[in-house]
């Protein structure tokens, strides 16, 4: 299964203290996905990351709890919201325990969704994540 990190953060910190680097997770979780296999429906999975300042200009453009199945193209669309004022004081692995537990949340909520792919074993994935982002966050020195 193909995975990617559709990444969108506001400017309302532009020197802010961002430090996990979010194209090597999504590489690490690419190599981790690539020969797993969770059903027929899902092709590809992406997980929203959205960072921005809750209480900004911002954010009346963001919603939490979004999922959405693709059908004809059989990918599934996840996300998670993140406050920049939070971000902004985290060191790097403490930044990814809480991508981690977010992320692990958006994947809870595909039971809960209205129209989702039939064959796609979402807890399996969801193990799956949880062991391959806390061994990347051991492996950080």
């Amino acid at each position: 299964m193909d995975f990617e990190i559709k990444i969108t953060m506001t400017n309302e910190f532009p020197d802010g203290n961002f430090k996990v680097d979010l194209m090597k997770l999504q590489d690490y979780l690419i190599n981790c996905l690539k020969d797993e296999f969770y059903g027929e429906s899902v092709v590809k999975f992406f997980w929203g990351f959205e960072l921005f300042k809750f209480d900004g200009g911002f954010a009346q453009f963001f919603r939490n709890d979004i999922e959405s199945w693709k059908f004809s193209v059989k990918w599934l669309v996840v996300n998670s919201n993140f406050d920049w004022i939070t971000f902004n004081e985290l060191e790097e692995k403490k930044a990814l325990v809480l991508l981690k537990y977010e992320f692990l949340n958006s994947i809870e909520r595909i039971d809960r969704m209205k129209k989702k792919p039939k064959d796609f074993n979402y807890k399996n994935f969801q193990q799956d994540i949880d062991v391959f982002m806390t061994d990347y966050i051991d492996s950080l020195e």
